[in-house]
């Protein structure tokens, strides 16, 4: 087992995270509409949103790859 490095994280952080809180309000202004719709409408809109919601598509793939990665083992994998 190798040890994390864990120097310049906090630099890493901080150019990150901005980013994080814009992705973050983009889907907030998802979430009005989101939390009206029923669920096959939310996977309908989360399967094709490559095409029609890059922000959706970028959203689930990164909860996808989070989840793989560090949940799946737990909850179950989703296709990447």
């Amino acid at each position: 087992m190798s040890i994390l490095n864990l120097t310049d994280q906090a630099i890493a952080k901080e150019q990150i995270w901005p980013k994080v809180v814009q992705l973050w309000l983009l889907m907030q202004d998802r979430k009005t509409i989101w939390d009206k719709i029923s669920a096959t409408k939310r996977e309908n809109w989360v399967n094709n949103a490559s095409t029609k919601d890059p922000i959706m598509d970028v959203a689930f793939d990164i909860y996808k790859k989070l989840h793989n990665q560090f949940f799946g083992e737990e909850y179950g994998n989703f296709p990447l």
